[in-house]
This record gives structure tokens, sequence and C-alpha cells, in this order.
């Protein structure tokens, strides 16, 4: 409606500037009805500033690289050598588990490499005279055991075993034969039962005693027999043996002995490598930022160190949906840290998630950035959190003005009333760069101190004219 008004009032304005009466017409007629219920004009003065255009969000700081340490075997802690905050470099020793059993199991691993060693040493260099002569005696000493051994078992064939077997023979003969005359005897009824019996259990008393002698016999020709066996056996092992050393060096003896140097080096380095392993060392650059266990404690296999790269450390940041406009990569941030609050660190963004993800259930951008350490003091840990703000634009040392002082005329082109001594208003084209909520940065078409309309004073009951429905006749228009 009030442009509507104003396009009127225009208008006719217009039309007296056209008769020729317009100016007079507006300082001896229109201004002065105007005063008299003429509302109060806010003003500011052009100055200098800042303008910064930023997002805000809440970041956590956290390191490029971080990894959690442990011994590679079960063992009790027997040195703590850090403490969290402890700035170390790669090879550093972190940490030492208690090392008497590894270190006797390195002692005898390399006792037994240096007895293979010496057995291979001797399967290469072939038989000694002394190893020769000890081996010609061993077939002579297996020659005379056999000599022995056939000896006793010829013997064993005529032994007293056999003339005892002869005599339990005939005498349980005899046994049979009073057996079976007592059959006979039983049928002509010449004989009682009792003695009937008699004869029978005599027979079997006898047959008894000869299995037993016979049975002892046996067994004691089974064993020379076996004695002869066995020293034949060791006559050809001794012989073997000989042929051995005679024909020099073998091939599967070396072998044998190599693959048991082998099998004994490999130890030794198991050994050894169980050795240095209780020694914790760092694997990287970094800061403690863990330390999990205290001396005397069986700390096993698990991770107890934690170390963390914060020489080049990332923040990560998130900033509400509404704002994701003023996150690009490229864009500078500001970061200040809940623990160090009177320090303030910058950055820039380096990377910035393809999607949204939800914080604290509202929907959010996660994004990244560097943080410049130099000349900083201060320890900074990960897992820190901060604010971060991220600035999309800035302008430093620049004339602004309110942005209610702004008059659009058409896209990208603005104007301001500029507040002449005697308080005439006169519009200016100006050109403007950055804006925000509440203040325009002028690039030119104003000066320093120059005074602008920002509107009407809201305590006052007056309408103000709006643009449109300022006067023309008597306003003045200079270009920027």
């Amino acid at each position: 409606m009030l442009r509507k008004k104003g396009f009127w009032i225009g208008l006719i304005i217009a039309l007296i500037l056209s008769a020729g009466g317009g100016y007079a017409y507006y300082r001896t007629v229109y201004l002065p009805g105007q005063k008299a219920g003429e509302p109060a004009i806010a003003t500011s003065q052009v100055r200098r500033g800042d303008l910064v255009i930023s997002v805000g969000g809440a970041a956590v700081l956290n390191p490029v690289d971080e990894v959690d340490l442990g011994f590679q075997a079960e063992g009790y802690l027997d040195q703590v050598l850090v403490a969290v905050g402890d700035l170390v470099q790669a090879g550093d020793v972190l940490a030492r588990q208690e090392t008497g059993e590894l270190e006797r199991a390195v002692a005898e691993a390399d006792i037994d490499a240096r007895l293979a060693q010496l057995d291979l040493d001797d399967a290469r260099e072939g038989a000694t005279d002394a190893e020769l002569a000890d081996a010609r005696a061993a077939v002579a000493s297996a020659r005379s055991s056999l000599l022995v051994a056939q000896y006793t078992y010829s013997t064993t064939l005529n032994s007293s075993f056999d003339s005892a077997v002869r005599a339990r023979q005939i005498e349980y003969q005899w046994y049979v034969d009073q057996s079976w005359e007592a059959d006979e005897r039983r049928e002509d009824g010449a004989i009682s039962q009792e003695d009937y019996q008699e004869a029978w259990n005599d027979r079997a008393a006898a047959e008894g005693r000869f299995n037993e002698v016979l049975e002892e016999a046996e067994m004691e020709e089974l064993d020379t027999g076996n004695q002869v066996d066995q020293a034949q056996n060791t006559v050809y092992q001794a012989w073997e043996g000989l042929k051995e050393l005679q024909s020099g060096p073998a091939t599967d003896t070396i072998k044998r002995a190599e693959l048991s140097l082998d099998q004994a080096v490999l130890r030794q380095e198991e050994a050894r490598a169980d050795l240095e392993a209780a020694e914790l060392r760092a694997p990287i650059d970094g800061t403690v930022v863990e330390v999990a266990a205290i001396p005397g404690e069986d700390v096993g296999e698990s991770p107890f160190i934690t170390l963390a790269d914060l020489e080049e450390p990332v923040v990560q940041f998130w900033v509400e949906e509404s704002d994701m406009r003023g996150v690009a990569v490229g864009n500078r941030v500001e970061i200040v840290f809940e623990a160090w609050p009177d320090d303030t660190y910058t950055g820039e963004v380096v990377g910035v998630d393809p999607a949204l993800v939800t914080v604290d259930g509202t929907l959010a951008v996660q994004a990244w950035a560097s943080i410049d350490l130099a000349g900083r003091q201060a320890s900074l840990l990960g897992g820190m959190n901060a604010e971060v703000e991220v600035i999309s634009a800035e302008a430093r040392d620049v004339l602004l003005v309110p942005v209610q002082a702004l008059r659009e005329l058409g896209e990208s082109q603005y104007a301001v009333f500029v507040v002449q001594a005697d308080g005439e208003l006169v519009l200016r084209s100006v050109e403007v760069g950055l804006q925000d909520f509440a203040n325009a940065e002028i690039i030119s078409g104003l000066e320093e101190g120059e005074t602008v309309s920002t509107g009407v004073e809201e305590s006052t009951e007056t309408t103000v004219p709006t643009q449109e429905e300022m006067p023309m006749p008597g306003m003045r228009m200079f270009g920027g």
C-alpha cells in the first residue's frame, strides 16, 4: 500500500517539477508541511573495521596417527620408561618385560647352535684315525660277542635241563602206566575207588612236573637264541659303521648335520627375537597419550601404551546443516580449545565429508581442518574438545555501514542516504562488497566519517516516507 502511495506522490512531484515550480514547492510547501510531524531519522557514521563471514561448530583434535602398543608375548612388566605427555622418537624404549627366562633361553639356544656347528664340521671332515680304530675295535668286539652267544646256545641244547626233562618224562610215563593198570583193575573190581583216584591224581601231578621242566628248557633255548640274533645284528652294525667311516664323508650325514644346524640357528633367532621383543619400542615419533599398566603387572599381550602423532594433528568438526554453505576446502578456520580458552589457533579446511551425519540428533556437516602449531608451547592431546569458526570470507580495515543503510536499486546495485551538514538527505550510489546480518562493506561511494541514514527511529509515531515515497524535488543524486 505504501509503495502505491509513494508512486502517486512521486508522480505528482514529477508533474510539479515539469511545470518549473518543483523545487519551490518542495522548499516552501511540502517540506514545511512534513516537518510538523516529521519523525526522527536514525543515522550511523561510516567507519573502518573488519567484516568476517563465518559459521561456528564443535570440534575435537585427532592425531594423524595413533597406535596402541603392547608386548608380543606373555610376561610381567618390569619397567615403564615414559609418562603421559612425553615426546618420543621412533625406536625409543617405552617399557620392558622381566627377561630372566628369556635370557636363559637365548644362552641355551646359543649353545645348541654351536654344538650343531661342530657336528657339521665333523661330518664334513670325515673320520679320524682314532675313529677308524674305534670302529675296527667295535667290529672285533661284536664278533667275539657273537661267538660267545653261539656257544651258549649250543650248550643250552645239551644242558642239565635236557636230563631233567628226560627224567620227568620217564616219571610221567610210569604214572601213565599206573593209571591204565588202575583202569583194568577197576573193571575187575580189584581196586577201591580211593586207590583208583589216587593213581590218576599221581599221573596229573607227574604231568605238571614234566611240563614245567619242559617249559624251562624251552625258555632257556629261546633266550640264548635271542642272544645270538642280537650279537649278529651288532656285528652287522659295526661293519656298516666301519665301512661308512672308510668311505669318507657321507652326503646323507652332512645333510642331516646341516639340517640340525639350521634348526638350531632358527631356535637361536627366535630366542633372541623374544628377548628383543621384551623391550617395547616406539614405532613412530609422537606423544604418549595413555599408560595403562604399572611394573609388576602381568600385562600379557594386551596394549597398555597409546602413542599419537600430534606434530601435525587434524581437527574434526561439525556445523549445522543450515550453515553448510560456509564450509569449503581452503576456508580459513580459527580454533579455541576448552583447555586453553585464551589461545586461538588457525588452520584451514582440508576436507568435507560428502554426506551429512547425525550429531546429538541433529543433521550436520562433518569436515576436517589442519591446525598451525608453529611457535606454540601449549600441550595438545588427542581427543581435546574445541570450538571452531570457519571463515568463508573476510575484509579487514574496510569502510563499513549498517545493512539498514542500504537501499537496493536493482540486482547488486545499492545506494545510501547521506546526511548533509544541514540535515538534508542525499541519495548516493555505492559499491558494496561483503555483507553479514549487521554490516556491509563499502568499496566505493563513501568516505570514512560521513553520516548515513539507517531509517526511522522506532520510538516515533509518524511514518517516514520510504525510498520510493521520498519527494524527488530538491533531492540531489550523486553517483559513486
